[in-house]
């Protein structure tokens, strides 16, 4: 028995032997510098390219097969300038002989050192790759196979992959976008098929429009397993200037059906700065709004859809909680459920411009600039949530208990049912937003209860002339997007009804004393208008009517005031908001006061005319009661 092993291992080691014998001769005898000129020309034949080989080709045989080279030059494409496709200073890879005969295949450290890639796309759109990267024939396609399988390899191993200094820069004539990667550097652990690798990537990147230059590093741990379509990320950390952004997920099918699922975590960083650092400025009313963000949540993705759960966003001093889903990404469906415990949204809006040393004249609107909508993508909107939030500051207006209900299908958006509470009362109200034919329109179906006005005006209009609690609903179509167009179609009615207040900077029962003193002296013309001062108010128990809305036009034949001091006091009139006007008239009394003009400067007219059409109308009476008066006594006596 012991002789055959020993026979045995004389053969093999005559065979190793013989294999280093040859392998030094090889060295020794061929020199792959020698076929340079046929490299060149193969590749010149092969993509058009000119290739210039500049340092030796070397290379070992025994116990690694492996080639290393210097400088290395291809030119680009043709019509993309002399700048060549790519340069490398240095490049080599070793695979290890015995394990092939094992069908296994083990490389050692594959290296790349100063790459320089110029990137580059066409007015035409066209890029400086496209002639390296032909699509493969029909026959190229069929004969593909698994890769490993066709040559029946067992396993493959690197040691390590290697990248140092590269440089990557693109050029975009179509749309004039350039970006480039400086300092790039890429190496991994040992490679081993189904076991984890550490990956690290590193670099400058650099753009001119807008101007930008920030540090990107990039950390992992994975394992992929082609064979089983997995790919497992222990760990995942990207930080971006001050963005660090942690992640692990789970990948399946990833060859033919990719999905993920994991979790995800930004960690707090002032967006900003960042975005300061990558050219993009924005200015915000609130000098601290954008400065504080962090985000954590679950996720699950394939190639179509997307799913957000256990979100959680810190935005400044809000806080956002809930679950948001995308799917059908060719047409999106929106799903969310989500819930902020406060926001002040004015904060996030730009600066208010200064105001223009001469503004549009009294009672002259100002035409608003149309408004581009995007028709085509609200007709394709389809979406589903809810929004809550405790408290809300937005247009100046204060709220809370705030629940907002979207419903968008086919061209058609609704608001509502949507609630919440503000200034001592409570709101409901529902709008719809009709896209699906040629003209938007919009219906709203609000009501507020038990609103304390003074302040709600005063936030919102900086109007602080009027004060109650006030009841108050409004149910009106419109048509069109932008303010001008909603003001001249708006229609239907509207009805309010406000206790214990007051109209500031008004005061009717003064008004009518002072058209009393001008009727007794007859002096009237002197008193063509009635000029209130300050401090003036009238004070009223119950006030309240309903409108008519037409294209616009506000009108109201059916006030009732009811003041301690004031009697039978009614109004009638309309307001026209595309024009921004008033025509309407108060009557306390026998004394109406017309009230017209511009909304932002009423004026106050004794309608002498209405007075004294109605003094003579009394004194008629007056004189037909004394003359009845006179025929019933001289009747009694005979």
């Amino acid at each position: 028995m012991n002789k055959p092993l020993k026979i045995l291992a004389i053969l093999l080691g005559g065979l190793l032997a013989l294999l280093a014998i040859l392998a030094v001769t090889l060295t020794l005898v061929f020199d792959p510098n020698e076929y340079k000129g046929k490299i060149i020309e193969a590749v010149k034949d092969k993509t058009g390219r000119e290739l210039r080989i500049e340092g030796k080709l070397g290379w070992s045989f025994f116990p690694w097969i492996g080639i290393e080279t210097g400088k290395l030059e291809l030119g680009s494409a043709p019509g993309f300038g002399p700048e060549p496709f790519a340069r490398i200073d240095a490049a080599g890879a070793k695979v290890e002989l015995l394990p092939l005969l094992r069908k296994q295949v083990v490389v050692d450290t594959v290296f790349l050192d100063g790459l320089k890639l110029n990137l580059a796309r066409n007015a035409a759109g066209k890029t400086n790759w496209d002639d390296l990267v032909k699509p493969p024939t029909a026959a190229q396609a069929a004969e593909k196979t698994t890769p490993g399988k066709a040559l029946g390899i067992g396993g493959i191993s690197v040691n390590k992959i290697d990248i140092r200094k590269a440089d990557i820069a693109w050029k975009d004539q179509k749309n004039g976008a350039q970006y480039s990667v400086h300092n790039l550097d890429f190496n991994t652990g040992k490679i081993v098929v189904g076991k984890p690798v550490d990956i690290h990537l590193s670099f400058d990147l650099e753009s001119g429009q807008p101007p930008l230059r920030t540090r990107v590093d990039l950390k992992s741990r994975m394992n992929l397993d082609l064979e089983a379509q997995t790919l497992d990320v222990d760990s995942l950390t990207l930080a971006l200037g001050d963005l660090n952004l942690q992640t692990n997920f789970k990948g399946t099918h990833i060859l033919d059906a990719p999905a993920v699922s994991g979790a995800l975590e930004i960690s707090p960083f002032n967006p900003r700065a960042l975005m300061d650092k990558l050219g993009v400025k924005v200015e915000t009313t609130g000098k601290m709004a954008l400065t504080r963000l962090s985000l954590k949540t679950r996720f699950s993705a394939t190639t179509d859809s997307v799913e957000l759960k256990d979100l959680a966003i810190n935005l400044d001093d809000s806080r956002l909680n809930g679950s948001l889903a995308v799917r059908h990404f060719t047409k999106p469906s929106y799903q969310f459920d989500l819930a902020l415990d406060q926001i002040d949204m004015d904060s996030y809006l730009p600066p208010a411009a200064p105001a223009a040393a001469t503004g549009p004249k009294p009672g002259t609107a100002t035409s608003a600039q149309p408004v581009e909508v995007p028709l085509s993508a609200l007709r394709a909107l389809a979406m589903q949530g809810k929004f809550r939030i405790q408290k809300l500051k937005a247009m100046n207006l204060h709220s809370s208990d705030v629940v907002v209900q979207v419903a968008a299908d086919n061209g058609l958006i609704t608001l509502g049912p949507n609630q919440a509470k503000l200034y001592g009362g409570k709101y409901a109200g529902r709008t719809t937003l009709d896209v699906r034919g040629k003209t938007p329109t919009l219906a709203i179906d609000e009501s507020a209860s038990g609103v304390e006005l003074a302040p709600l005006l005063k936030d919102a209009l900086r109007f602080d002339k009027f004060s109650g609690t006030a009841n108050l609903s409004a149910k009106v179509t419109a048509q069109g997007l932008d303010a001008g167009q909603i003001k001249q179609t708006l229609n239907g009615t509207a009805g309010f009804a406000v206790q214990s207040g007051a109209i500031k900077g008004v005061d009717l029962n003064k008004m009518i004393d002072t058209i009393k003193t001008a009727e007794r002296d007859k002096s009237y013309q002197k008193l063509a208008e009635l000029s209130p001062q300050s401090g003036d108010e009238t004070r009223f128990s119950q006030l309240g009517g309903t409108a008519q809305i037409k294209n616009g036009v506000v009108q109201n034949n059916d006030l009732k005031i009811q003041s301690p001091k004031l009697l039978n006091v009614s109004g009638k009139g309309s307001a026209d908001l595309p024009k921004e006007t008033l025509d309407y008239t108060v009557t306390a009394g026998s004394y109406p006061i017309i009230i017209d003009g511009p909304f932002s400067k009423p004026r106050f007219r004794p309608d002498w005319n209405a007075i004294l059409k109605s003094k003579v109308e009394e004194k008629k009476t007056e004189i037909k009661e004394k003359l009845q008066e006179k025929l019933k006594e001289r009747f009694k006596l005979r």
